[in-house]
C-alpha cells in the first residue's frame, strides 16, 4: 500500500483509540452506578413499587379542530370527544376502561382542548428490577470487554504498516467474537426491563439488528484474513 494511505489507517486507528478508551471510561462508570443501584435493591428486594403518571395537554390550533379530533378520539369505552365534552362530563374526571389509562378529564378552551389524564397504577417487583440490574451490569461488562478489544485493534492500527497485518487480523476476530455475549445480554437485559411489572411474563426479544452487525464483522474478518493470504503470496511472488 502507499505510504499515504497507510497513514490515513495510522490516523483512523489513533482517533478511534482515543474514541474506544473515551466510551470505556463512560461503560464502566455505568456499570459502577448499575452495582450501586443493585446494591439498594437487594435491600428492599421483597418490597413492590407502585406507580401511577399524569400527564397535561394542552391541543391549540385554528379552525374547526373539534370536529377533526372526534373522528379519532377514541379512548378505553370512551367513544368520542362528544362524550367527554358532554354537559355531563365536561371538565370532570372521567373513568376509563383502558389498559393504560386510569381517567380523563377534557376541557374545552377557546382555542382547542386542555387534556389530562392519568394512567393506570402499576405495580413494580423489586426482585425483577434487580435482576434486571444484574443483567445490565454483565451487559455493560461484556461491552467494556469488546471495548478492550476495539482499543487493541485501534492500537495495532494505528502502528501497523498494513492493515492486513496478523496483529490487526487477530484482535479484529476477538473483537467479533466479543460482540457475541454482549448481543445476547443486550437482548436479555431489554427483556428483563419489559418483565419488571407485577404479572408481567418473561418475554425475550431477539433483536435481528445486533444479529445482522455481528454477521457483518465476523465476514469483515473473513475478508481481512482472505486480503492478509492474497498480500502474503505477492510477496513471496516478490
Amino acid at each position: 500500500m502507499e505510504k499515504s494511505s497507510i497513514k490515513k489507517v495510522n490516523v483512523a486507528g489513533t482517533v478511534g483509540y482515543v474514541i474506544s478508551i473515551l466510551i470505556m471510561i463512560a461503560t464502566i462508570a455505568g456499570m459502577v452506578i448499575t452495582a450501586i443501584a443493585a446494591a439498594a435493591a437487594i435491600s428492599v428486594s421483597d418490597d413492590e413499587v407502585k406507580v401511577a403518571v399524569s400527564s397535561n395537554y394542552e391541543i391549540s390550533a385554528t379552525g374547526n379542530i373539534l370536529n377533526k379530533l372526534n373522528s379519532f378520539m377514541k379512548v378505553g369505552d370512551v367513544k368520542d370527544l362528544n362524550e367527554l365534552l358532554s354537559e355531563e362530563n365536561n371538565g370532570k374526571d372521567v373513568n376509563v376502561n383502558d389498559k393504560d389509562i386510569s381517567y380523563i378529564n377534557v376541557n374545552k378552551t377557546e382555542n382547542g382542548l386542555e387534556i389530562k389524564a392519568r394512567s393506570n397504577e402499576d405495580t413494580y417487583s423489586i426482585k425483577k428490577i434487580l435482576i434486571a440490574l444484574i443483567v445490565q451490569f454483565l451487559l455493560l461488562a461484556s461491552i467494556t470487554v469488546a471495548l478492550h478489544m476495539v482499543n487493541k485493534l485501534m492500537k495495532a492500527l494505528k502502528k501497523c504498516e498494513t492493515p492486513f497485518s496478523d496483529d490487526v487480523i487477530k484482535y479484529m476476530n476477538r473483537f467479533a467474537y466479543s460482540l457475541i455475549p454482549a448481543v445476547v445480554l443486550n437482548m436479555l437485559t431489554s427483556s428483563s426491563w419489559d418483565s419488571i411489572k407485577i404479572g408481567t411474563g418473561f418475554d425475550f426479544s431477539f433483536d435481528v439488528a445486533s444479529v445482522f452487525l455481528v454477521v457483518i464483522v465476523f465476514v469483515l474478518v473473513i475478508i481481512f484474513k482472505y486480503g492478509a493470504q492474497l498480500q502474503k503470496e505477492s510477496d513471496e511472488t516478490l
